[in-house]
């Protein structure tokens, strides 16, 4: 009873509903405005005023093109920053540009320019339609499945983009929990707060309430952002004339995700409760950049998931250390026996059990070695219950 009340004391400590609110309602704002902006954009930028001389006048968006007569160059040329904004020749298969000077807007219109040139050489070729087709069209490719229908190969695709949805909320969870252990474990530390209360609680008590209330805290993280993300793919689709997206997640791939998302929270919320405990000042320690080796894990995994059936997945799929994060994806991507991932999860809760008592030693020696840090020997000595 004493681990749930300290973890609810944690996870009442760092939810401030007001502030939660607050958030969401700043960043749907700002999601508004930043869709939005392309079109305030275009109301704000003027059209920049092109002199061409030639005998055809591209049509770029932005770009005001007049056509003057190869008598006006010197004049156009005179007045490039008052009434022109560039001089564009076009002869013999060849652009030339002259501006006041070089501009941002300028690179970008470069390539625009030659493609639209190039387009424009291409028709003049002698060409036959036939022949002008094959230059345009990219050709067919005819794609089929013995297997998955075209129904099914849509649901691949949708469950593709939400275990990239996973993985991301995943890392915001990991970085809101990196930055609360500091608080509710070294903050507490340096006001040798927890090595009073230890008196009373148990030390394996107190560690388990901290990171189950910080993981608490961290899965509410998660959904809100998760609840954002599905939002803006939602609008998204609705703004390009789609229509509003379901999430083809059977039960057993919801209870897969959500069993690999609530052990993986607990896992890293564990290794860094625990590791939190070493560090005097996280200011100052040079042990503060060895909290972050799981961003390493997760890098890995976000490394190899453009081929999430390959060998190199299904490695990382059951090693502990990264099954919360690779699972989930194998999952989504491609046909995963429920056997596997059961198995797989099996090992994870196995190694979180394992991990919770090294952490509790880890923790209790961090505690009581105020104003000096225990030697990496007397970590890996209190990791693996060797003191």
């Amino acid at each position: 009873m004493i681990r749930w009340k300290i973890a609810v004391f944690e996870f009442k400590r760092f939810l401030k509903w007001k502030q939660e609110l607050a958030t969401l309602a700043i960043m749907l704002v700002i999601i508004a405005s930043m869709s939005a902006w392309p079109q305030i954009k275009g109301w704000i930028d003027k059209d920049y005023r092109v002199a061409v001389v030639g005998d055809t006048m591209p049509a770029i968006a932005g770009y005001q093109f007049t056509r003057v007569g190869d008598d006006r160059i010197d004049e156009v040329q005179a007045n490039l920053g008052k009434d022109w904004d560039l001089l564009l020749i076009i002869r013999a298969g060849e652009l030339k540009l002259v501006g006041e000077k070089s501009t941002s807007w300028l690179e970008k219109l470069t390539p625009q320019l030659q493609r639209w040139h190039q387009q424009q050489l291409i028709a003049a070729l002698p060409l036959s339609a036939e022949q002008q087709k094959v230059i345009d069209d990219l050709p067919t490719v005819d794609i089929s499945y013995t297997r998955e229908s075209l129904a099914d190969e849509k649901a691949r695709k949708l469950k593709r983009i939400v275990g990239i949805v996973y993985l991301s909320v995943l890392v915001t969870g990991f970085f809101a929990s990196f930055g609360l252990m500091f608080t509710a474990i070294t903050g507490e530390k340096q006001q040798r707060v927890t090595e009073q209360l230890l008196t009373l609680v148990a030390p394996r008590e107190w560690i388990d309430g901290k990171i189950i209330g910080v993981s608490l805290f961290s899965l509410k993280t998660i959904a809100t952002y998760g609840l954002i993300t599905v939002l803006i793919i939602q609008g998204a689709s609705l703004i390009s004339g789609g229509t509003s997206l379901s999430i083809p997640l059977g039960a057993l791939e919801l209870v897969c995700m959500l069993g690999f998302l609530i052990m993986g929270i607990l896992l890293l919320n564990t290794f860094l409760a625990g590791f939190a405990a070493t560090i005097d000042d996280p200011n100052h320690s040079g042990r503060t950049v060895v909290m972050l080796l799981p961003g390493l894990l997760l890098g890995a995994v976000f490394m190899v998931m453009d081929n999430a059936e390959g060998q190199a997945m299904q490695l990382l799929s059951w090693l502990p250390l990264t099954s919360f994060s690779a699972m989930p994806l194998r999952v989504m991507s491609s046909d995963v026996p429920w056997w596997e991932w059961l198995g797989s999860l099996a090992l994870l809760i196995g190694f979180v059990v394992w991990l919770s008592r090294a952490s509790a030693r880890v923790f209790e020696l961090g505690i009581r070695m105020y104003g000096k840090e225990p030697r990496w020997s007397d970590i890996a000595a209190a990791l693996f219950n060797r003191r």
